[in-house]
C-alpha cells in the first residue's frame, strides 16, 4: 500500500501512526475518514496536545484504467 501524504506530516515508526506536524505528538485515531470512488481514503486529524489539524490520504485500490 502506498501512502500519499496530503500535507507535510511525518509518520511515526509505531504502527504507521502519523505525528503532528507542529508538536510531533503521535496521533492514534483520525477525527474523520472518508472513502472515495477513486480507491483512496482521506483521514482528517486533530492533535490533542496542540490543536493542529491536518489531513492524510492513502490509496487502497489500484487506479482505474
Amino acid at each position: 500500500m502506498n501512502a500519499e501524504i496530503a500535507c507535510q506530516a511525518s509518520w511515526a515508526g509505531n504502527f504507521g501512526r502519523p505525528r503532528c506536524p507542529r508538536c510531533g505528538s503521535v496521533l492514534l485515531v483520525a477525527e474523520q475518514s472518508a472513502f472515495n470512488l477513486n480507491g483512496g481514503i482521506r483521514h482528517n486529524w486533530a492533535c490533542d496536545d496542540c490543536g493542529e489539524e491536518f489531513a492524510t490520504a492513502i490509496r487502497v485500490l489500484p487506479p482505474h484504467a
